[in-house]
């Protein structure tokens, strides 16, 4: 609280103090007084006037210094309230119990709130398992067969197995650590997993991959990776050249961490999008002129990356390639084995 808004907000009793000083001017100069005498109490209601201005002033301002305090060191600052003084000024009781009371309210319907959510996601999270069943037999059904209608089914029923996987990990993602396991992964089985998951998908889309990758391990859950690299890989087939396309697994090693990139020779990203691919939503011209993205398999990817403390980034040159790449912090339990 600064003197200049303190005193704006006092300007109705300044006025009403100006007033009564002329006024009561007027009157003892009308009753004979002399003009030293007039002065004299004139400069004595000012003087007392404002230094009772001044006293108000430093308490109010040392009470809101103390309430901006509170507010930046508590966990949860609605609750404020809770840990103010008692202060004798009526005003200062009042809001406290106004705010007292729409806290209260406030907070109620957040739990309220919170149990909706948690019925919800516990019904999409049933329905979602219960959806995979019959994907999961379908893709079964069509893997004994060897005709070729039944290796397009596969490929389709793979593009829906993953959207049904988006939905559940979109589900779980803000309670992933009720979900994952981390273990020494190799690197190496996960994209090959990941490739042989997904391979009708890729010939179907005339799509090459190479892995160069060594036998490096990392602790993560594996299965959430396999997740992250299969949104990956999906982006790189949506946005692959007319003609066939190539991706290339490969890792590199460093003396902290353990990069894992994911290069197609798509149509890349436009220079001034690429900041952007991580946002939720964002599908970029590419996507538009597409019609294939949602624009919340990247996003979902950097979600569970910060969950996993695994970092995460992008690198494009439009209509050359693009290379998504995981940086795996190296466990140095690992690295001396």
């Amino acid at each position: 609280m600064t003197a200049g808004k303190y005193l704006k907000d006092k300007i109705l009793v300044l006025v009403m103090n100006g007033a009564g000083i002329f006024l009561l001017s007027l009157y003892l100069l009308a009753v004979k007084n002399s003009q030293t005498t007039v002065f004299l109490i004139i400069v004595v209601w000012i003087v007392v006037f404002f230094i009772m201005l001044y006293a108000d002033y430093r308490n109010r301002k040392h009470y809101f210094d103390k309430v901006d305090d509170l507010m930046e060191h508590l966990d949860q600052p609605y609750l404020v309230q809770e840990f103010l003084g008692t202060s004798w000024k009526l005003e200062d009781q009042l809001y406290k119990e106004i705010l007292h009371r729409s806290n209260k309210a406030v907070i109620e319907q957040i739990y309220q709130l919170e149990e909706t959510q948690k019925e919800y996601r516990e019904f999409i999270e049933g329905w979602i398992h219960e959806v995979k069943l019959p994907i999961t037999g379908m893709r079964l059904a069509c893997h004994n067969e060897k005709r070729g209608e039944s290796r397009r089914m596969e490929a389709y029923l793979a593009e829906m197995d993953n959207a049904v996987d988006q939905a559940l990990f979109y589900a779980r993602s803000d309670q992933v650590y009720k979900d994952y396991q981390v273990t020494e992964t190799d690197l190496k089985q996960v994209v090959l997993r990941v490739i042989n998951k997904n391979k009708y998908f890729l010939i179907q889309n005339q799509m090459q991959v190479q892995v160069k990758c060594g036998d490096e391990s990392v602790m993560t859950d594996r299965k959430w990776l396999e997740f992250i690299l299969v949104q990956i890989l999906i982006n790189a087939v949506k946005y692959k050249k007319e003609s066939s396309g190539e991706i290339v697994f490969c890792t590199e090693e460093s003396k902290d961490t353990l990069k894992l990139s994911v290069r197609d020779m798509g149509i890349g990203i436009p220079a001034e999008e690429t900041g952007r691919v991580f946002e939720k939503g964002f599908t970029g011209s590419n996507g538009r002129n597409r019609e294939k993205s949602t624009g919340i398999g990247l996003y979902l990817c950097r979600k569970l990356c910060r969950k996993l403390e695994i970092a995460i980034g992008v690198d494009s040159s439009e209509n050359e390639y693009t290379e998504v790449f995981l940086i795996f912090p190296k466990n140095s339990y690992l690295s001396i084995l």
